[in-house]
């Protein structure tokens, strides 16, 4: 048995099987520099996602890589809500300026499915219902309120 066919073997026995992968044949994605990734048998692929939905940052881009050392090298990786981060604070405010909203507000989230999440949330309290009206065979993220949509 080949490496990939192992690779996949032992992801099928150890991830449910509701966590699809993309491809008939998935490809184990090894290397990567920009919007081009390479897999572990070599072969070169144009990546028009470049990671995916709401990290669509490319691969090894150095302005993104720096950014992720420096913060690193702080000794403060952590980046809930929870606690008073002034780069956070900084982030929203350039955020909050840009879009041109008077007195805008910003929330961040860690991934598409939090802020389909959020918005789900918004609707249903402005609105005051339920309701709502999505996409069929569209992704709106694997929580169970996402999935339910």
């Amino acid at each position: 048995m080949s490496e990939h066919a192992s690779l996949l073997q032992r992801h099928r026995a150890v991830m449910p099987s509701w966590m699809a992968l993309n491809y008939e044949h998935p490809i184990e994605i090894a290397s990567g520099k920009g919007n081009r990734v390479t897999d572990a048998e070599g072969r070169g692929y144009l990546d028009f996602f470049t990671g995916i939905l709401s990290n669509m940052i490319g691969y090894d881009v150095p302005e993104v890589r720096e950014a992720v050392e420096r913060q690193i090298a702080s000794g403060i990786v952590h980046t809930s809500t929870s606690y008073l981060l002034r780069g956070q604070v900084e982030l929203a405010e350039k955020i909050a300026r840009l879009s041109g909203i008077p007195d805008a507000k910003v929330f961040f989230t860690n991934s598409g499915t939090e802020a389909n999440e959020t918005a789900l949330l918004l609707a249903a309290y402005t609105r005051r219902t339920d309701q709502m009206l999505a996409m069929r065979q569209s992704y709106h993220g694997r929580s169970f309120g996402a999935i339910g949509v």
